[in-house]
């Protein structure tokens, strides 16, 4: 089974790229790590830079997601992208969730923590979707406090991405 497959549309002419120039592409390019692919992963060793996880799946104190993630960690970088800390989001950082993506980081040591910029959450109630923020000077302070909480505790910077 092949995981990687390198687009034609790489290069601008009819040649091929070099042997080097694919090795290169792939040393830097990440893909998502997902459960189908665990055990080929870890059979075939693709050449891939590193695999992508988001956070939330990976959370619990054990099973098989963090089975193999720990196998592959081995092998490969893993970056961790967050999808429920709700940095735009109203209420305050839900602390317990922040703690376990801080036991996750360090265990994992990603090269790179990212989380979107978005709400999800209200209260007490996930939404299950990343909403965007407004774009007032209220939001902005917000959203600085909960990056300066999230980057205190976890002793890292965060990178942020926009919502999609």
């Amino acid at each position: 089974m092949s995981l990687i497959q390198v687009p034609s549309t790489l290069w601008q002419n009819e040649n091929p790229p070099s042997s080097r120039f694919v090795e290169r592409f792939l040393s830097l390019t990440g893909i998502s790590l997902k459960p189908a692919y665990y055990q080929a992963i870890l059979d075939t060793r693709p050449s891939v830079g590193f695999f992508e996880i988001h956070a939330e799946n990976y959370l619990s104190k054990g099973g098989p997601a963090l089975h193999y993630l720990r196998q592959i960690r081995e092998h490969y970088p893993i970056t961790v992208h967050g999808v429920g800390l709700s940095i735009g989001g109203e209420s305050p950082i839900n602390t317990a969730h922040l703690e376990r993506i801080s036991h996750l980081i360090n265990e994992i040591e990603p090269p790179v923590f990212s989380e979107h910029l978005a709400w999800s959450s209200h209260d007490n109630t996930f939404l299950n979707d990343l909403l965007p923020v407004a774009y007032d000077e209220l939001t902005l302070a917000r959203v600085c406090e909960h990056i300066d909480q999230i980057q205190s505790l976890l002793k890292r910077r965060v990178l942020i991405e926009n919502p999609s």
